[in-house]
């Protein structure tokens, strides 16, 4: 993977995750948002469970009683798998982006615009400096511009794919597709197949419903 001498002496002095954000890895940052994911449903997922199970614990005449704490925990259970799933398959789609693609690092980046709920829209030059804008979303759901992004990102994919990308010193993960998919057609078309058999291999050669 490239390691960028701009992008690695910028992520030394700032570094905040607890992996590497300066292009050498990126299984670090997986794991930790895989272990992130797990946690966040443990939180709510196990509690809400245990409220909804603890009714048939108890003789038939007093779970009546027991009846409207038992479907709390019920849609909170579900709430929890919901979101649980929706971390774990973005994760996993930038799984497959950083393990097919080498890591680039992208800078400058501009911030476009920050549309909530949890979507960023972002541009940076391609390779051949023309401006590219991407919808970028964060697994974990965060709803806010990481830290330092506007010096660069680490990326791994084809711009008219999309693909993932880890910004230096704060870690986030973001999985990316163009903002207006239907305006790159003709680029994906024209991609060769080499290209176009990597995105399938990436996982974003058709468009993803992260949105």
């Amino acid at each position: 993977m490239s390691t960028g001498e701009t992008g690695g002496s910028a992520v030394s002095e700032t570094a905040q995750a607890p992996y590497a954000t300066d292009g050498t890895d990126f299984k670090g940052a997986l794991r930790y948002y895989y272990r992130s994911a797990l946690a966040r449903f443990a939180k709510l997922g196990l509690p809400s469970a245990v409220l909804f199970v603890q009714m048939f614990l108890w003789p038939m005449d007093v779970r009546g009683y027991l009846l409207p704490v038992a479907i709390v925990g019920m849609f909170g259970f579900l709430f929890a798998f919901f979101l649980l799933y929706g971390r774990l398959f973005l994760t996993w789609r930038c799984a497959r982006a950083l393990r097919t693609y080498p890591l680039e690092f992208r800078s400058p980046v501009e911030k476009v615009k920050l549309e909530r709920p949890l979507r960023l829209h972002l541009r940076y030059g391609d390779k051949a400096g023309q401006p590219v804008t991407l919808l970028a979303k964060d697994p974990l759901g965060r709803s806010r511009w990481p830290d330092g992004i506007a010096n660069g990102v680490w990326f791994a994919g084809d711009d008219p794919f999309g693909g993932a990308a880890i910004v230096p010193g704060s870690g986030e993960l973001l999985f990316m597709q163009p903002t207006e998919w239907a305006l790159s057609a003709k680029e994906r078309d024209s991609a060769g197949e080499v290209r176009i058999g990597q995105a399938k291999r990436a996982g974003i050669k058709r468009a993803v419903r992260y949105r």
